[in-house]
This record gives C-alpha cells, structure tokens and sequence, in this order.
C-alpha cells in the first residue's frame, strides 16, 4: 500500500513510513511520522531523493491548517536542487562489548561459517538455474554470523580470513556479510540494523550469474562495450532481488548503489556524496576491500594495510574519509587470522584486535626466529610489549613458510 514519493513532491499532512535509506542515517523518528510543516519537508529533502508515503493516513485537516497559515513549500531552484546530501555519521546507538572470548567463540563462529556458507552455494546455484529464492531464507543464513560477530569481534573475521585460499563466487557474498557486519557493530547500529546492512551486502553481486563467465573471470582489460555489460549486474540483481519478495527499501539501496561514488563518477545513477545511502557506502567500501585482499587470476591478493592504504587513498573522491577510517578501526591493520612476521624474526598468526592499539594486537606465535615450527603456540599481547622488545614488521602472504593458518582457527 505504500506509495513512493520523489521529496519534492510532498505535501503537509502526508505519513512517511519509510525513506529510500536507513532511519539511521537520519534525524527522522523510525517508527514514521506526519509531515506537519515545509521546513519539515524541506529538511527531510536535504537526506532523501525519494520517501515512501502511507496515503491511508493522510491527514486533510493538517494540510488544511498548513495552507491557512500559508504555510507552504517554496520550490527548489535548480541550484539548490543539486546541493549534495548530509554526510553525517550518526552517533553510536549501541556500545558493543566482547561478551566471549575468541576461544569461546570459535566453534559458534566455525558452525556458523560452515551453515552460511552451504546455504550461499546452493543458493547460488539455485541463482544460476534461474529458481527463486526467498530473501527470508538468506536472512536466515546471514543472521547467524552478525550474531557471532556481535558477541565476539575477532574468531568469525579471524576464520573468514584464513578461508581466502578458498575462493570460490559465493564467498564474496560471504565475505561481505561478515566485513559490513564487523563496520555495524563498530559504528554502534542496533542489532536489526546490522543484520539488515549485512544482508544487503551479501546480495550486491548476485546478477553477476546472469553475465557470461569468460567476462567475469577475463584477465585482459576490459573495453567499453564488456565494461558496460558488466555493469548491468546491478539491473539483473534488482530483479532478482524483487523476484525474492519480502522487498525492503534499504537492502534494495544497498543493492543499486552500492558502485556509487562521492564524485558522482560511479554507477547506475551517478549520486553524489550524501545522496549516495549510507549503507550503500559502507557496502562500496567493504566490496572494494574484499576485491583487494582475494586472490586474482592475474593478481596477488594484496595485504590488508596495502588495502586499507588504497581505500585511503581513493578518498575523498570515491569513498567518504570518515567512514573508511571507521572500517579501518574495526578491521584493523593486521586483522584477525592473518599471518605476520615480528620484529623478532618470529612468526605469527593475528589472534585478536586491541581497540585501540591496530598495530599492536594479540599473536599466536607459531615458527621460531629460524622458521621452525614452535613446540608450543603461546598467545601473547603485544599491547603489553614495549615499542622496542616486541613488533609487528610485516603482514605475510597466505603459505607463506608453508604455514597454513586454517590450521589454528578451524
């Protein structure tokens, strides 16, 4: 029954009950509201291109009263028509505590992983063979991993690392389910919000079944025709999306804008800055980071601080600074489950993050100074090392040194 609405089109007295971006990238009441006034409107047009209006509860009276006391919306010259949204990054609603340890959390983490992931194989290959799935059946599957996230920040990103030799199209769905749900419980969104923004990123590459597979998997550059192609997943992934039913405006923003940049260079409808979702900038921004640290048929993953580097570097451009920095905290530098050598020469793998300290998180030591492998594995807190005793030098490549680092978290 809800009607969408371009903001400038409103009118006094009409019921908001959804925007085309989350309520929390908003000053605005979740539960909904009545328009009562063109400064309102006019305030709820500097966030939203479209609303969704309720027209059952439209009150005439309210708007009855508004043009009594001439209480009415100037219309926008061209101008101010294009002044780019609000950036802002609302304040934490949410103070997200460790409610386990790593250890405790492993094997709910690895049971998680391991459902997610049989269920995002089937379903993408229900996908290619052109079968509907129902979005509650994915929901089901991505709740589960936000859960672990949120009681423990590290064991599931510490076990999604370690799995990036295993490469197959569904992980990336996967994987970005658990990096925006690692970014909503950094930025202090409510539970439902950040299993919301998970789902809706583990769904941005889904038409990608419908285009030819030597172009997704091409190791020459692309020219203008094939790049144009394969920027229509975005249109196939709507579809699909819709198909799914149980539709909800914010995965769907997710979905459509998440290629969009602040410069307006992105795609399919060249927003700009705040106009651009804030959940569909968070998913650009994981989808970029996970596309840096995965293994390319002509290129080596890169390492996270080169990723978190080149995120840096494509501000302000491409992604807004604020946010990338917030992602940058809650992975940290050396993530959970990566493989490091340490100023002593010694080996090790990221066992935990230390808010706070990105360069100096816990280690399980692994290999001695000679690269052999160590009798027992002590975990140590290099927090609690002095600068000169104990560092991180350099992030290793997976296999490195013949370690395989699945072997201490699965």
């Amino acid at each position: 029954m809800l009607r969408e609405v371009d903001t400038r089109e409103l009118s006094v007295g009409m019921y908001v009950s959804d925007l085309d971006r989350p309520w929390l990238d908003t000053p605005f009441p979740v539960q909904g509201f009545y328009l009562r006034s063109a400064e309102e409107i006019a305030r709820l047009a500097e966030f939203c291109q479209t609303v969704y209006v309720d027209p059952r509860r439209y009150d005439p009276k309210m708007a009855r009263a508004a043009l009594e006391r001439g209480d009415v919306l100037e219309a926008a010259s061209p101008k101010q028509a294009r002044q780019p949204r609000a950036e802002a990054i609302p304040p934490p609603q949410v103070r997200y505590e460790d409610v386990a340890s790593v250890e405790d959390e492993l094997p709910a983490a690895r049971e998680a992983l391991r459902s997610s992931s049989r269920f995002l194989e089937t379903f993408w290959s229900e996908l290619k063979a052109r079968r509907i799935v129902r979005l509650a059946d994915v929901r089901s599957a991505i709740d589960p991993l936000v859960d672990s996230i949120l009681r423990n920040r590290d064991a599931l990103v510490a076990l999604t690392r370690v799995r990036r030799a295993d490469r197959h199209t569904h992980q990336h769905c996967l994987a970005m389910a658990v990096w925006s749900g690692l970014m909503g419980r950094q930025l202090g969104l409510p539970s439902p919000e950040v299993k919301k923004l998970a789902l809706g990123c583990s769904l941005v590459d889904i038409g990608k079944v419908r285009l030819p597979a030597a172009l997704l998997h091409s190791e020459e550059s692309l020219s203008k025709p094939e790049r144009l192609i394969l920027r229509s997943h975005v249109e196939y992934s709507l579809e699909m999306l819709a198909e799914m039913g149980d539709g909800d405006p914010v995965v769907e923003g997710i979905v459509r804008w998440h290629h969009e940049r602040r410069d307006g260079s992105g795609y399919p409808d060249r927003l700009e800055g705040g106009a651009i979702p804030m959940y569909a900038r968070i998913a650009g921004i994981v989808d970029s980071y996970d596309a840096m640290i995965s293994p390319r048929i002509a290129a080596a993953a890169r390492s996270s601080f080169e990723a978190l580097t080149e995120l840096q570097e494509l501000c302000p451009e491409g992604f807004q600074p604020e946010l990338v920095e917030q992602f940058a905290q809650a992975v940290g530098l050396f993530p959970s489950g990566c493989l490091v050598e340490l100023s002593s020469g010694e080996v090790a793998v990221v066992f935990s993050q230390n808010t706070g300290r990105r360069l100096r998180p816990k280690v399980m030591l692994i290999l001695d100074a000679d690269k052999r492998p160590r009798k027992t594995c002590p975990i140590i807190d290099l927090k609690a090392e002095s600068e000169q005793s104990l560092r991180i030098a350099r992030e290793l490549p997976h296999g490195e040194y013949g370690v395989d680092t699945a072997e201490y978290f699965l």
